[in-house]
């Protein structure tokens, strides 16, 4: 359905004005943007939704990120001067050619005042206290779980007709769109660059939990790598996310929960860290690829006499599910 859509770019338009021509209706990792609400009051328009899912099924982050887009919420100064006069930032592509021209305010400017800014599953109405995407499961003062009132929060219709695979959450799983090739997203904007010349990092590392219970992580490079380019996450502007090094990051939960390292994705734009195994994917001792890295310890594992804890050994290469 999506791929048909795609093909058809009225057709997608048409879904796509339904959307706009309804109430709100907001997908996980779309962004309130509304730091200049007053010269938006002073204009007359309302604050704006920027649907992330939406240009998510047609380029990849690289094509945003960091060229024309920081890659941290508020930290880009968007005005309609640089869109409409400058040509960037959205103006690098809704210039009439690439997409259409910001004609229409409302297009863009519409959402109600009084929402705060950033991700729209993090935001909240101040005057009601409740939360834009409140699902169906559980009461606002108790409910069941964020992450499920997210998802099953309204989707929008382009986006509920699509046939995209959902998660546990009923949250998009963009990685297996991409693995099923439901979606094939663009690399650039310049129709003269070759995807292949993109070479994807297949290196995974992995990384070994301190608590006894919890699964160790193999962090898979190629997917990441497919949606960015390395230097976003090495090379990030105004500090890298990650050391280019093997265990030059002392990478913890908590700092994580406080939005650092991968965070600066997940729980905004990539899936919910919430979702612990999608992550925390292999079990302690079992055997890995002669080709993962081993990120080292930055502190000494617990062990009892009864269970020691080993490094695990190297095996063949064996076929990952990761990409």
């Amino acid at each position: 359905m999506l791929r048909h859509l795609i093909s058809h770019p009225a057709k997608f338009l048409f879904c796509c004005l339904i959307i706009l021509s309804a109430d709100l209706q907001a997908e996980y990792g779309d962004v309130i943007l509304n730091k200049t609400a007053d010269a938006m009051r002073e204009a007359e328009v309302d604050d704006v939704v920027f649907p992330h899912w939406f240009h998510r099924i047609r380029f990849r982050c690289n094509v945003c990120h960091e060229s024309l887009f920081k890659i941290e919420a508020g930290a880009n100064e968007i005005s309609m001067s640089t869109i409409t006069e400058e040509k960037r930032q959205c103006g690098a592509c809704h210039d009439g050619l690439v997409a259409w021209e910001p004609l229409e305010c409302e297009r863009c400017h519409s959402l109600e005042e009084g929402w705060s800014p950033g991700v729209i599953q993090h935001s909240v109405r101040e005057d009601e206290k409740r939360n834009i995407l409140l699902g169906k499961t559980g009461s606002i003062a108790k409910p069941y779980s964020k992450i499920m009132e997210i998802g099953s929060g309204w989707h929008p219709l382009a986006l509920s007709k699509s046939g995209l695979p959902l998660d546990k959450y009923g949250l998009v799983d963009w990685a297996a769109a991409v693995r099923k090739k439901i979606v094939q997203p663009l690399w650039s904007l310049d129709p003269e660059v070759d995807i292949s010349e993109h070479e994807l990092r297949d290196t995974d590392i992995l990384f070994i939990s301190k608590g006894e219970s919890m699964p160790d992580v193999i962090f898979p490079h190629e997917i990441h790598s497919y949606w960015l380019e390395c230097k976003i996450c090495h090379d990030t502007q105004g500090g890298p996310m990650f050391i280019d090094e093997l265990g030059a990051n002392n990478i913890t939960m908590i700092g994580i929960g406080q939005g650092k390292w991968c965070a600066r994705c997940h729980d905004k734009i990539g899936f919910p860290i919430s979702d612990c195994v999608r992550c925390h994917n292999h079990p302690k001792g079992k055997p890995i690829d002669k080709n993962i890295l081993v990120r080292p310890l930055k502190a000494p594992l617990p062990q009892t006499p009864a269970t020691p804890i080993k490094q695990p050994a190297a095996q063949e290469p064996v076929d990952s599910d990761f990409f």
